[in-house]
């Protein structure tokens, strides 16, 4: 469904809140409903990356920097993670001071990047492209700050096809996770709208496509545990690339 400028900066603003109001419990409340698996898929996603050793990484929708912290055993040369929720931002910037770790975090909207074009050798994202106000936007800001041949990942959530696992997950998604959830946070509209989330969001092919429309080339999506979650990967053309 297209969405009016209005409809797209309301989205944002709704995000936003929703996530500044559960900042202080997010970590704890995703490691704890997802089994701790979420630790395993962000490596996996890491892994497949042609190479991070000496890299220059940009992280959207970086939160509380999970997906960064991950990324330091790959050895970058720096990371720099944005997100529009202050709250995250302000926690994740806490986390990397502890480790000693050489990564900046800042406020910024992953449709609108305040950096130069062709900076960075790595642009990644976790769980949160499908927040975005308008998906194609990012992705065509990642594109716009990769440098040629620099290497795009997105992991997020997407929903089986399997049918008995399907059902499965679809109970757990819909019913299970936004009681406990909301039990714990104190915020049940935010994990209710976790599902309805993964719902809208364009899975597989999809994604891909839209990877295609914004310019990226070599894309290609890798699921993972039964279809809960899927690796894409993509990269912006080389100057050599024929």
């Amino acid at each position: 469904m297209h969405k009016s400028k209005d409809q797209i900066r309301e989205h944002k603003r709704r995000n936003r809140e929703m996530f500044n109001s559960i900042a202080d419990k997010y970590d704890m409340i995703n490691h704890v409903l997802s089994g701790g698996i979420d630790f395993y898929w962000r490596w996996r996603a890491l892994s497949k990356l042609s190479s991070i050793e000496n890299s220059l990484i940009l992280d959207l929708a970086t939160g509380t920097g999970d997906f960064s912290l991950a990324a330091r055993r790959f050895s970058p040369r720096k990371i720099v993670g944005v997100d529009v929720a202050r709250e995250m931002i302000k926690l994740g910037v806490d986390k990397v001071r502890k480790c000693s770790f050489d990564a900046y975090f800042l406020g910024g909207d992953a449709e609108s990047l305040p950096f130069r074009s062709d900076k960075y050798d790595i642009v990644m994202a976790a769980f949160g492209v499908r927040n975005f106000g308008h998906i194609p936007t990012g992705l065509s800001e990642a594109h716009r700050v990769l440098r040629p041949g620099g290497q795009l990942i997105v992991l997020d959530f997407c929903e089986p096809t399997l049918p008995i696992v399907r059902g499965l997950y679809l109970l757990y998604f819909r019913r299970i996770l936004p009681f406990l959830g909301g039990l714990i946070s104190g915020e049940r509209q935010a994990y209710e709208y976790l599902p309805r989330s993964v719902s809208n969001f364009p899975q597989g092919g999809g994604f891909l496509d839209l990877m295609h429309e914004a310019g990226f080339i070599e894309n290609s999506a890798t699921e993972l545990t039964l279809g809960i979650c899927s690796i894409y990967l993509g990269e912006k053309k080389s100057d050599f690339y024929t």
